[in-house]
């Protein structure tokens, strides 16, 4: 069975294979042989906000809970992207947002000017899951001009780092800049 059901855009069958759940094994400082992390998506890496003045129709719906949202094809084409953003990650900075979550900035393609976003959340997983660490990426989206909160507003952590203290129940402290 399928994280994600198909969807039929214009005609045309869309998968999300490329989304399904896997596990991330990432070495430590604490625990050298490796931390088990078990990665999800949530379908805002390929859909965005209903706005009825918008979506006038014709939009394939995609629900997230009960709020609406519709499927958005260029967030879907960068999507792809996400197992291997994901993969890199043990190599990788990424930033505690104002929101408290974390997001991965890339530039997909080595497009000059424009970034790739990919907001998660990290946590302890529940006993008996057989992981250590849950990772959900709850949306992924290049911003436009003004929407995007700049990285020196932000408080960079390797990841590895946050790995180990959030294994050990630790919060990133927000980093302010004078």
């Amino acid at each position: 069975m399928s994280y994600f059901h198909p969807l039929t855009v214009a005609g045309q069958e869309i998968g999300f294979d490329h989304l399904e759940p896997f596990s991330l094994v990432v070495p430590t400082a604490t625990k050298a042989a490796g931390v088990r992390i078990d990665v999800v998506f949530s379908n805002h890496c390929f859909s965005e906000t209903f706005d009825a003045q918008v979506h006038l129709g014709g939009d394939v719906d995609v629900w997230d809970r009960d709020k609406r949202r519709v499927f958005d094809q260029v967030r879907y084409d960068l999507s792809k992207a996400l197992p291997g953003i994901i993969q890199g990650l043990p190599t990788s900075a990424v930033f505690l947002t104002p929101e408290s979550n974390f997001v991965r900035i890339t530039m997909p393609g080595g497009t000059a000017g424009a970034d790739y976003r990919m907001f998660f959340r990290i946590t302890k997983a529940e006993k008996g899951s057989g992981c250590d660490l849950r990772l959900r990426v709850e949306s992924a989206y290049s911003p436009t001009v003004g929407q995007a909160v700049p990285e020196r507003d932000m408080t960079k952590i390797r990841f590895v780092v946050l790995v180990d203290k959030t294994l050990r129940g630790e919060k990133v402290r927000r980093q302010y800049k004078r």
